[in-house]
């Protein structure tokens, strides 16, 4: 005799909870991949904020170096050219302060 497949309210209750033990599985398991990806992406980021770093520096060295040279070789032409720049700040600096002067 053939009997229909008759699901009981426990049996019903054990697949519901088999279903959501997997759910969670795939949950935590995205999760972790998610906080690897994350942990990888912030380690590049922070070896190519390193690396910018670096390169600053010595960009920065060698300009201080050839400004170093610069001067030795051509102290009145460096001379010069300091006047002019601390005269074209001052004349800057007199503009923005009479500027700010008059809307006051």
């Amino acid at each position: 005799m053939n009997t229909p497949d008759i699901n009981t309210p426990h049996d019903i209750a054990d697949k519901m909870k088999s279903s959501g033990a997997e759910a969670i599985d795939r949950a935590r398991q995205a999760a972790d991949q998610v906080e690897a990806e994350a942990h990888a992406l912030t380690m590049r980021g922070k070896a190519a904020i390193q690396n910018g770093v670096t390169r600053a520096r010595e960009v920065l060295a060698q300009t201080s170096d050839r400004t170093a040279q610069y001067v030795h070789d051509q102290p009145l032409k460096s001379l010069l050219w300091a006047a002019a720049a601390g005269a074209g700040i001052a004349l800057l600096a007199s503009a923005l302060s009479k500027h700010h002067g008059g809307h006051r």
